[in-house]
């Protein structure tokens, strides 16, 4: 009785929580940020050179649970973006509105005279 009522509270708990991502690594290692670091979330073309880190997967067990805005989305890949060194994060959103994917990014500040971070600003003209 104990070990299905254990179960049955375990998937109830689960169900109730929101998505999680999974991280791929597909460029470069760079030290941590910080769990809460500052990083940009770009929806639209990207100008700044950049080195693409890693991608993340957000699972979720239904597409009710998958974050379907911008605050939602960061809270659930902010600590993967800043726990791999990443400036910023470049979402996919699906057909239902669901933010499903995203793509971490590391500025190259060799390359950028202009960048937006604030960990690599520089002045330029």
């Amino acid at each position: 009785m104990f070990r299905y009522t254990t179960v049955a509270l375990l998937t109830i708990g689960l169900l109730g929580c929101g998505g999680s991502g999974e991280y791929r690594k597909t460029g470069g290692i760079y030290a941590g940020r910080g769990p809460s670091c500052e990083y940009r979330v770009i929806r639209n073309r990207i100008v700044e050179p950049y080195e693409e880190l890693g991608v993340i997967d957000i699972d979720a067990f239904s597409v009710g649970q998958l974050p379907s805005n911008e605050e939602e989305f960061r809270r659930t890949v902010g600590s993967t973006v800043c726990g791999v060194g990443g400036d910023a994060v470049i979402p996919a959103i699906n057909t239902h509105g669901r933010w499903v994917h995203g793509t971490v990014i590391r500025f190259n500040p060799a390359e950028c005279d202009r960048c937006r971070t604030e960990s690599i600003m520089r002045n330029g003209g």
